[in-house]
């Protein structure tokens, strides 16, 4: 039966799910572009500081009009994740601003305020090259962004308290969760 030989209510059925379907697609990828950032990196002079990003360089950004109920959706830091091709030359230029040593695999182009508490997709001010090895490594933040998501999708702990954590001092945040001994529960995977 084609569509236009089904009967009415199963075209409006069918059009209401195509609705929902774009509506759903259109909130995902609503502030995937630089919000408020652009592509250009931070000027030389950026300095890493125990793990801690420049804030005069990475000060993070939260994706603007971002909402608790579409960050908690199954699926949405997948949908909002810029692609390698839009990453990669940034982190080579941060690393650069940074002068950090080492190779690029050393690192991990990672969002100070992360996707899963909404932090900002595309905006270098919440990009920077995380040293995937130390004491304050990509993988202990990584574990603190699972644990902030289910503390903010709980409501267990303020949406705006964990974004402004994590841009401040992340590593602050982390202790105060519990550090290492509490965080091992949560996969780094999210």
């Amino acid at each position: 039966m084609s569509a236009t030989s089904a009967p009415r209510g199963a075209r409006r059925w069918r059009l209401a799910l195509r609705a929902s379907v774009c509506l759903l697609s259109a909130t995902l990828l609503a502030g995937c572009g630089t919000s408020g950032g652009s592509a250009i990196p931070p000027a030389p002079g950026c300095a890493q500081h125990d793990g801690l990003p420049d804030p005069r360089c990475t000060p993070g950004a939260i994706r603007p009009g971002v909402t608790l109920a579409a960050i908690c959706a199954f699926g949405y830091s997948r949908a909002v994740r810029p692609p390698e091709s839009f990453t990669e030359p940034l982190k080579l230029a941060q690393m650069r601003a940074y002068r950090l040593p080492g190779s690029p695999s050393d690192y991990e182009e990672d969002h100070l305020v992360p996707l899963s508490i909404g932090g900002a997709p595309r905006d270098p001010r919440n990009l920077w090259p995380e040293p995937r090895a130390g004491p304050n490594s990509a993988e202990h933040k990584d574990r603190l962004e699972t644990w902030a998501a289910r503390m903010a999708c709980a409501h267990r702990i303020p949406l705006s308290r964990l974004q402004h954590g994590m841009a401040s001092d992340w590593i602050a945040l982390y202790r105060a969760a519990g550090g290492e001994r509490m965080l091992l529960a949560y996969p780094t995977d999210g």
